[in-house]
């Protein structure tokens, strides 16, 4: 008996046009309506490359306050590319650039630092964790359906399994801190990633599941 309802419904499903089909369209559809409000928010770390007296310095974008220091002891430029992040963050509005300061050192030689400040305007793109601060670079879209299951009643709905590959919208200003923090990193975070999503069928069509909790 079952089965023949499920026959039955796939028979209803296949002869339904518009929204209601179960198809790639629809549900590439479907899912990407999710994916315009489930942000894709990773860790990043800046490139930091001086150790002077001794000591690695670890940052993690999200930190309320940042300091860097622009040169060494000898007068060189350090942080190149920790600095350009911090460019790129500025003009995205995330942090704002405080007063340059100057820091002294255990051998009493004094270096210039450039301060930064977390935005009012960047409560949207970091995420906290137990583990780290998350830094909300974009989105996702649907590159390609792989496959998707057969529509079947489940606890009063009818859904359907999707197996998909998915591309990162990247933010503009997110780009360009992306290519800056390490180039093959961004060419990772371009190659699809394979996702999984559970669809319901509504009278508006189909819906993410994870839209109507």
């Amino acid at each position: 008996m079952r089965k023949m309802s499920i026959l039955v419904l796939s028979l209803l499903l296949a002869g339904c046009g518009g929204k209601q089909a179960a198809n790639q369209t629809n549900f590439s559809d479907a899912i990407n309506e999710f994916g315009k409000i489930d942000h894709v928010c990773l860790p990043v770390n800046l490139m930091l490359d001086n150790i002077e007296n001794g000591a690695k310095n670890n940052i993690s974008v999200g930190a309320q306050e940042i300091k860097i220091t622009i040169k060494n002891s000898n007068g060189d430029k350090v942080n190149k590319t920790a600095l350009n992040q911090m460019d790129a963050l500025v003009e995205a509005k995330v942090y704002e650039q405080g007063k340059k300061e100057e820091l002294q050192l255990q051998n009493g030689k004094k270096v210039p630092v450039a301060v930064y400040y977390l935005s009012d305007k960047a409560k949207d793109k970091i995420v906290r964790t137990p583990q780290s601060s998350l830094l909300c670079l974009g989105t996702q879209k649907v590159d390609k359906i792989v496959l998707f299951t057969e529509p079947t009643p489940a606890n009063g709905v009818t859904v359907s399994k999707v197996v998909y590959e998915a591309k990162l919208v990247p933010e503009k200003w997110s780009e360009k801190l992306l290519k800056t923090t390490d180039e093959n990193w961004w060419k990772s975070l371009n190659e699809p990633q394979r996702r999984t999503a559970v669809l319901v069928l509504t009278d508006k069509g189909w819906k993410d599941e994870r839209v109507l909790h």
